[in-house]
């Protein structure tokens, strides 16, 4: 097996709406013997705030490394990009606090009407993350933006021009295949044609009822459309051998924004699929 490291990211748990279920996330993905996790900024700093130790003690009660946590926020207004620059700074210095390894950013919401921001704003969201990418570098982490679906980095032409502004010293790639997938593209062909830049991943699958949904009306950012690895349309074979080859040690995440399933049990068979075809 490559020497990648398997994670699940707290996402599932509904972490972001109920940041209480980490120690929940954490203790199942020690018990299905995942080695990491991720969460959010946010949900640090409420840690912080509302209950102050409880994360480290957490992560060192279960084992589970915090390898990752997300920065998502309005990239593309110049108001907003000092506090990102800064909240970045301080989630990467927390990171190394607890051994973490990455920072991910995320860009902000598309506009209203669903169109594309302008090669103006796709420079200030890269120019606001490759400075947040420095900071992050200076305290020994790495950052890596992270494409996703209804945000401004959708569809592929927005990934590659955003990856084009990108300084690839500072700011990797963070690709994710149920992301990619959903935004229209297949993500093999991006996952191949920038291998080298990828430091982090995500592994979600496509479920095959996606375009039947779409067709339904489902809401813009609504998070259905995923499924457990294996039960989607998703080419995982395709994508390993591809970070294979370049010689790949990060983080694999297994990830659903959104389960029918108890968050546990959709792990569960994330983890079965990775054994099966990791070894």
């Amino acid at each position: 097996m490559p020497a990648w490291r398997i994670g699940h990211t707290a996402l599932t748990w509904e972490v972001l709406s109920k940041p209480e279920r980490l120690e929940e996330a954490l203790r199942d993905c020690a018990e299905l013997g995942y080695a990491g996790t991720e969460t959010g900024g946010r949900i640090y700093d409420w840690y912080q705030r509302e209950r102050p130790g409880e994360f480290e003690t957490l992560l060192k009660r279960y084992g589970v490394k915090m390898a990752c946590l997300f920065h998502s926020g309005a990239w593309t207004d110049p108001a907003q990009q000092p506090t990102l620059v800064a909240d970045g700074k301080r989630w990467a210095e927390a990171l190394k606090s607890f051994g973490g390894d990455v920072l991910m950013v995320v860009p902000g919401p598309r506009r209203a009407d669903n169109s594309s921001y302008s090669q103006a704003e796709f420079q200030q969201m890269a120019d606001a993350m490759n400075e947040t990418g420095l900071q992050a570098r200076a305290a020994g982490i790495i950052t890596a933006m992270h494409p996703h679906w209804g945000t401004a980095a959708e569809t592929r032409e927005e990934i590659e021009l955003l990856l084009s502004l990108l300084d690839p010293a500072v700011v990797g790639f963070a690709p994710d295949s149920g992301q990619i997938a959903k935004g229209g593209a297949d993500p093999v062909p991006i996952f191949r044609k920038y291998a080298t830049r990828i430091q982090h991943v995500h592994l979600k699958d496509l479920s095959p009822e996606w375009e039947e949904m779409k067709r339904a009306g489902v809401p813009l950012r609504s998070p259905a459309g995923y499924a457990e690895l294996g039960e989607g349309l998703v080419d995982f074979p395709a994508i390993f051998q591809i970070i294979k080859d370049v010689g790949f040690s990060g983080w694999l995440m297994a990830e659903l924004d959104e389960t029918k399933r108890t968050a546990r049990e959709s792990a569960e068979i994330s983890m079965r699929y990775l054994k099966a075809h990791l070894g």
